[in-house]
């Protein structure tokens, strides 16, 4: 037998040998499926292959088909609103409509916190009203016969808006636009066609369903146009209205006068024009049910516009003279004297300084008044102890504004118009404003700053020091100004007061080396400074100017500068020690060292300020004692943070100092005129200007700090003409 015959015998043995097994197991399969005792079932095709299969492969991935069910929806509510706001389905956003709530900028927060001092809630007007003996003046509630600064005669009358002055100079009168009843200027914005009576909580509004329909689309509701019957979708507006303010059932439909009342305090644009309608007579009339049709006499008479009412309507019955309520009493007007702008005087503290250093003067003024406008979203209470604790004066009869204009604009407005403006400041305000990303000064600004005054002289041998820190990289916010600032200094020093450009050191984003190889370790105080002027040292003057972050220790002890390599969380280690500089500056052994500082030494650098801006830390940033020669201005109190100037760009500290140094600081009423520039002279008109500017473009508060020491002379200018 040859090898082929074999490996055929064994081919074929083996295949035999599988089908036998393959019919057992088919066989002993169904024996297990089918129960003992039970009769036996009808085989189903395919049925023995799937058993197998099971047996065989029990892994093997099975798939069962599942019976599809229809089940009804149910609605789930959503609920992805943080209280106290409320999820509207009718509108399909969150709402303010919980008890004792209200919006106020945005904010749902307690009635008893939107409503301002002297103001109260009112249930059926909805909104806030000033209480009994005050009056509106724009968003204040004010006590007409508070405030009153009575000036002498011959100095004429200033009339706090809406007053003006009248055409004879002598009375105030209200503005065009505004009206006298009893004895104050209300806004008189209705038109001539007469005026409507206001509507008691338990009488309709409006008859007219078009009216109706276009307070829900004002208010979101509708998304329709409107009709002149309540269609599908407008009755489906006014079930989500109801359903979002909890009025409940209304059978009266559209002419239920709760219903109403509470619509129509969503949609001012609508309210105002139905307050235009004329004067409406007798009773408002009671519609029918589930807003049926009027009858055809029964309809007001009167049309808003071609959008408001589609149709013109027919008129109300005359009115009833036993009805019609009598016009108030209207009293003469209060002829009052009202304080001036407090631009033309000093504070009371720089007023000492300079009348203790020179003496009275007669056209000095001392301010009676200075007040911030109390920002947005501030509570009763937190108002109260702001003026009770911390000696904060809020504005009450003043014009507020809401944008952050220049002082000199603002001062125009002032001046022209006869009132008081102040700007209104939100809950939170950035620091920081977008600004170019070059590094070099914006010249012809600068030079508007200085150009018009004379030039310095004996400035050829000073020296100077300009740093600018604004790239912090290791987890601290940038300086976004320090860089306008340095570079506006720098460009003072070398065009206007004639300093040599060898005799300035020059530095942007100095890091911790950088600041100990110019002014030296406590091991060494030589550094690039000391060896500037180790070459006649005494005749020799050195201006300082810094401007970047900095900051104070924990315990309060000290405060350092921030170089740009400081590491966020490790600043007291990474910073200058003001001391280290102190004792540094001491030993250079010059006739005087003049250090300026646009900095805030505070413990938080984020990149918002929170109003007034108050400093909340006892720290000073300046020397402990006098220093012989040794004058320190730093640009804020404390922990104050610095502001920047809203046109020029440069921080208020620099753009004040500035034009002080150049000459402005010596001329009346803060200057004697002897032209040189004194460092009572340029603090006094610095910090004067700063307060005012911030106070008046910001809303804020910021007060430049002097040190104590001698009245030193910082610059000489040339004479007109020279």
């Amino acid at each position: 037998m040859g090898t082929r015959s074999v490996w055929l015998s064994i081919i074929v043995f083996v295949a035999a040998l599988l089908a036998a097994l393959t019919v057992y197991l088919f066989t002993v399969v169904a024996a297990r499926a089918q129960a003992p005792g039970a009769e036996p079932e009808t085989q189903v095709p395919g049925q023995s292959i799937k058993l197998a299969q099971s047996y065989l492969y029990p892994y093997y991935p099975q798939v069962k088909r599942k019976k599809r069910r229809y089940r009804r929806r149910r609605y789930q509510a959503v609920n992805k609103c943080a209280p106290p706001w409320t999820y509207s389905r009718g509108l399909q956003r969150c709402i303010c409509v919980a008890e004792g709530y209200g919006v106020s900028d945005g904010q749902c927060v307690k009635i008893a916190e939107v409503c301002q001092k002297n103001a109260q809630w009112s249930e059926t007007d909805q909104k806030c009203r000033c209480q009994p003996g005050f009056v509106e003046n724009g968003s204040q509630c004010i006590d007409p016969n508070a405030d009153v600064v009575t000036y002498g005669p011959g100095e004429g009358i200033q009339c706090l808006w809406p007053r003006v002055k009248s055409e004879d100079g002598i009375n105030c009168d209200c503005s065009i636009g505004y009206r006298e009843e009893a004895g104050q200027c209300i806004r008189d914005d209705s038109p001539v066609q007469g005026t409507r009576r206001r509507a008691l909580a338990n009488e309709l509004l409006t008859n007219n369903v078009a009216i109706v329909q276009n307070c829900l689309k004002e208010a979101g509701y509708l998304r329709t146009n409107v009709q002149n019957s309540m269609g599908r979708k407008a009755w489906t507006a006014y079930w989500f209205f109801k359903q979002d303010y909890s009025i409940g059932r209304t059978p009266k439909g559209v002419y239920d006068a709760k219903a109403q009342h509470k619509l129509f305090t969503l949609c001012p644009t609508v309210g105002r024009q139905l307050a235009t309608l004329p004067a409406a007579s007798g009773r408002y009339l009671q519609g029918p049910a589930a807003g049926a049709p009027l009858p055809a006499g029964l309809l007001p008479n009167a049309t808003l516009s071609n959008k408001l009412l589609p149709q013109k309507q027919a008129s109300l019955p005359s009115p009833v003279a036993s009805e019609v309520k009598p016009a108030p009493e209207v009293r003469a007007p209060v002829k009052r004297v009202y304080a001036r702008p407090e631009a033309g005087c000093l504070p009371g503290d720089l007023h000492k300084l300079i009348v203790g250093t020179y003496g009275a003067r007669k056209e000095l003024k001392k301010c009676t008044q200075t007040c911030i406008a109390m920002p947005a979203n501030i509570t009763r209470r937190e108002m109260e102890e702001y003026e009770s604790k911390r000696g904060v004066r809020w504005c009450r009869s003043c014009i507020e504004i809401g944008s952050q204009l220049p002082l000199d604009d603002i001062l125009r407005i002032e001046r022209g118009a006869n009132v008081q403006v102040c700007t209104r400041p939100p809950s939170r305000l950035p620091k920081w404003k977008p600004t170019t990303t070059s590094k070099r000064p914006a010249y012809t600004k600068v030079r508007a700053l200085y150009g018009q005054f004379p030039r310095g002289v004996d400035h050829e041998k000073d020296i100077a020091v300009v740093i600018g820190n604004g790239s912090y990289a290791k987890g601290l916010p940038v300086n976004a100004s320090s860089y306008a600032n340095a570079g506006a200094v720098h460009a003072l020093l070398k065009e206007h007061l004639g300093f040599a450009q060898e005799n300035i050191i020059d530095l942007r984003d100095a890091t911790a080396k950088d600041l100990t190889r110019v002014f030296g370790t406590s091991e060494d105080h030589k550094g690039d400074l000391s060896r500037l002027v180790s070459d006649d040292t005494k005749s020799r003057r050195v201006v300082i100017y810094y401007a970047g972050h900095a900051g104070t220790k924990e315990d309060r002890t000290d405060s350092y500068l921030l170089p740009v390599d400081a590491v966020k969380y490790r600043e007291e280690h990474s910073g200058y020690a003001m001391s280290l500089l102190y004792a540094n500056l001491e030993k250079l052994g010059v006739k005087s060292v003049l250090l300026l500082l646009e900095a805030g030494f505070g413990r938080d650098l984020s990149d918002y300020l929170f109003p007034p801006n108050l400093p909340e830390l006892q720290v000073s940033a300046l020397p402990k004692k006098p220093l012989a020669g040794f004058t320190v201005l730093t640009a804020s109190d404390g922990d104050q943070k610095t502001l920047d100037d809203p046109k020029f760009g440069f921080g208020l500290f620099t753009r004040y100092l500035i034009e002080g140094m150049a000459g402005r600081a010596d001329l009346a009423p803060i200057g004697n005129g002897d032209r040189k520039i004194d460092a009572v002279e340029l603090y006094s008109y610095t910090s004067h200007m700063v307060r005012l500017a911030a106070r008046k473009s910001f809303g804020l508060l910021q007060k430049p700090v002097l040190s104590k020491s001698g009245n030193l002379r910082i610059n000489s200018v040339q004479a007109q003409g020279q």
